[in-house]
């Protein structure tokens, strides 16, 4: 995931019904990202353009 200063995510949370309706939850979801660094570092690699980036 790219981001240059902050980085957002939205999370919807639906579950399934009969009839192809959705369900709302009511889900406890939480998720934490944590980054260290130590400075100085070595400069990054350039990462490659998106498209040629692959989604497994």
């Amino acid at each position: 995931i790219r981001f240059k200063k902050d980085l957002r995510i939205t999370i919807q949370d639906l579950g399934w019904r009969h009839g192809g309706r959705y369900l709302p939850q009511q889900s406890d979801i939480s998720s934490v990202c944590f980054w260290y660094q130590s400075e100085p570092h070595a400069k990054f690699p350039q990462l490659p353009d998106w498209q040629q980036l692959e989604v497994n």
